[in-house]
């Protein structure tokens, strides 16, 4: 929970610090702070067992809100990216100068090859003769999870902006420089638990996976035969027993006749 209440907060934060629409640039700090640090940590939150916000949703519902929020996520870093680049250009400004900027266009660029990523893993069925859908599931999330990590230290780099230093100080700057730091850490320690170490087990060869299906087609044969040798032999041991309780039943008869039998000829003398 309490990585929500710092996503949260620190959009609040920012959002009082830029007062979206009080000019051009206001709406970068404003659309990154909302896509990033609120819309995409929490698309990947989702699936988190610790810290989700819907932990008794289903797979494919979790799956669908990650996609919504990843989407709308997207569409307001590329305002926030817009806002940025348009407000150099009327102000006749270089682009990418700082560090911050440079991080952000890469942040921007890799963020487009993810949501690529993840169109590709939605439709994973389709690539299956290419690459196993499994694979494409870990590539998808460590990727996420490196665009992210790299989101992060974009709007680490952001504290230390003049804008951001003109507005901020002291301890609240301080503050605000390591909630972004320990938002990543919880997403790397999500992701690189969950998915990274499939990506070292040790994977059977087509071969193996033959003789592997040839085996089990065996073992079932023997498992279906050795029923029906079990049921035969119940079936006979009930026969048997049948006949054996028909045989004393007869015995008993006689028995009783030659007992009668006897008993009348006594009468008799």
């Amino acid at each position: 929970m309490v990585v929500h209440i710092f996503s949260v907060a620190f959009t609040a934060g920012l959002l009082y610090l830029a007062v979206p629409g009080k000019d051009l640039f206001s709406w970068h700090p404003t659309c990154m702070a909302v896509g990033y640090v609120l819309l995409v940590l929490q698309a990947v939150m989702v699936f988190s067992r610790e810290s989700s916000l819907f932990p008794n949703a289903g797979r494919s519902e979790k799956q669908t809100l990650h996609a919504i929020l990843n989407g709308f996520g997207f569409v307001s870093i590329l305002f926030g990216a817009a806002a940025v680049y348009l407000n150099k250009e009327v102000n006749s400004r270089k682009h990418f100068t700082t560090w911050h900027g440079r991080f952000g266009l890469a942040t921007v660029i890799f963020t487009v090859g993810a949501m690529v990523g993840g169109i590709v893993n939605k439709n994973s069925q389709s690539f299956k003769g290419l690459i196993r859908p499994a694979k494409i599931r870990i590539y998808h999330a460590t990727a996420g999870m490196l665009v992210f990590v790299l989101a992060m230290t974009t709007v680490v780099l952001a504290t230390y902006s003049n804008w951001f230093k003109n507005r901020v100080g002291g301890w609240a700057a301080r503050i605000a420089m390591w909630i972004p730091i320990v938002l990543a850490i919880v997403v790397m320690r999500q992701v690189s638990q969950a998915y990274i170490p499939r990506m070292f087990e040790p994977r059977e060869s087509d071969l193996d996976a033959k003789a592997r299906m040839v085996q089990e087609k065996v073992d079932a044969k023997l498992k279906k035969a050795k029923e029906k040798k079990l049921q035969k032999q119940l079936e006979a041991e009930a026969r048997a027993k049948a006949e054996q309780e028909k045989e004393e039943g007869s015995s008993e008869e006689e028995s009783v006749v030659e007992e009668s039998g006897d008993g009348a000829k006594v009468k008799a003398e």
